[in-house]
């Protein structure tokens, strides 16, 4: 017991996990989403076929995420997890290699394919599993500060995947990248990862013997309420249905988001809105870090609150972006409301779940966050092909994003019958 004791006071692994977590989200992440479109006009005009064919080489990616999610999630949960992943970084990395043997738009696709099994069955959904089990305490940062690595991961990788494909060539530039996913494959996937503290003969960071007790209902808390319902079982429940929703309600706000750059560019130059989309995103880092806080410390219900408003005010900021003042508005507000898209699915489904069906849960979660993901953006371009004006667009999204918030304040009330039961 006291050895315990000091291995909690002093320096503990989950902190590798979460450096781990960090450092796979800020690589694996960027290059099927905000740096994929990076090789585009290099490839395009190589190979001879157009942009929007390379583009679908994305969406072919995404899809296979969206149907494989909730498969890997259980396959991850009840076999190996150490081998799994290990596999899949592998395979990851010589399907990017493979791009840079391309020679012609099917073999992006059929590449694109393999790289969207590889991605969902190694990026989030098996980082969330490892923080959700390795912290009990400061749940909500480690998140934070996990899914920040994207934008940290985006923000170094551009500038040197851009400085490969203008030296070196596009090809070149796949191979290096490659040899990046597969570095970090070897040496996490063989030395590294662990599943569960468990597996290390450890207790979850911050472990306490009461937080296995039911949960003071009359304070805001991050507690999860340890339901270990089977999804056969959450499936007919009300709070699952509410979790999904709020999902989808989610994926569609911030997928709607990804217009704002073409918004401000036309409403106040293209200059204007290269610096806002810089300033949004650096202050998006803080804005994670300070949801994971808010959660940690004042609790899911308030996270919910301040998640969701900053998102409904962002949309309520670019309504004034033709003024002066608004683009300068929305990169404050905007850098805030980031953070409920990537910060707050992992944390409303681990304030529900326990760790035994988390994994299985969160797949679901990914999944709904997707399929919104993917009409958020279409969704805005149609309202403004069909108007003229995104005006009619966010207000339609402020609605989004306070329904996410709705949504999921509904799914952990309903969850709170079922504290701690595994049955029905």
């Amino acid at each position: 017991m006291k050895n315990e004791v000091k291995r909690e006071g002093g320096f503990h692994y989950a902190w590798v996990i979460l450096v781990v977590a960090a450092l796979v989200l800020g690589v694996y992440v960027p290059v099927v989403n905000s740096l994929s479109n990076s090789w585009q006009i290099a490839v395009t005009d190589d190979l001879g076929f157009s942009r929007t064919a390379f583009s679908f080489t994305g969406t072919i990616t995404q899809a296979v995420g969206i149907f494989l999610g909730p498969v890997i999630s259980v396959i991850l949960t009840k076999y190996n997890f150490k081998r799994i992943w290990t596999g899949a970084a592998i395979t990851f990395a010589l399907a990017v290699f493979g791009y840079s043997l391309a020679q012609n738009k099917f073999h992006f696709y059929a590449l694109g394919l393999v790289v969207g099994a590889a991605y969902i069955t190694t990026a989030q959904i098996p980082m969330m599993m490892l923080i959700n089990n390795w912290f009990a305490d400061k749940k909500g940062l480690a998140t934070s500060i996990a899914v920040s690595g994207i934008s940290a991961g985006g923000a170094l990788l551009s500038p040197l995947v851009n400085g490969l494909i203008a030296n070196v060539g596009w090809r070149m530039s796949y191979r290096v990248y490659a040899l990046i996913i597969l570095i970090l494959a070897v040496v996490f996937g063989f030395f590294l990862i662990y599943l569960r503290p468990e597996d290390k003969s450890l207790k979850p960071y911050g472990y306490k013997e009461e937080d296995e007790g039911p949960i003071d209902r009359t304070k805001d808390s991050n507690k999860s309420l340890n339901v270990g319902l089977s999804i056969g079982a959450s499936l007919s429940c009300s709070f699952f249905i509410f979790l999904l929703l709020g999902s989808v309600m989610n994926g569609l706000a911030n997928g709607a988001s990804l217009q704002f750059p073409p918004a401000l560019q036309e409403a106040a130059g293209f200059q204007t809105a290269g610096t806002v989309v810089s300033i949004y995103l650096l202050v998006g880092v803080a804005g994670k870090l300070l949801l994971g806080r808010i959660a940690d410390k004042y609790g899911i219900y308030h996270a919910l609150i301040f998640g969701a408003g900053t998102l409904a005010l962002s949309f309520v900021s670019m309504l004034f972006a033709g003024q002066v003042w608004g683009p300068w508005l929305v990169a404050f507000v905007f850098g805030f409301g980031l953070a409920l898209g990537s910060v707050l699915p992992p944390l409303v489904t681990s304030s529900i779940y326990g760790r035994a069906m988390y994994g299985e849960a969160y797949g679901f979660v990914q999944s709904s966050t997707q399929i919104g993901a993917a009409f958020g953006p279409l969704l805005v371009s149609y309202i403004f092909d069909s108007s003229g004006t995104y005006y009619w667009a966010w207000l339609i999204n402020i609605g989004f994003a306070l329904l996410t918030g709705f949504l999921w304040f509904l799914a952990h009330k309903n969850a709170e019958p079922f504290e701690g039961k595994s049955e029905k």
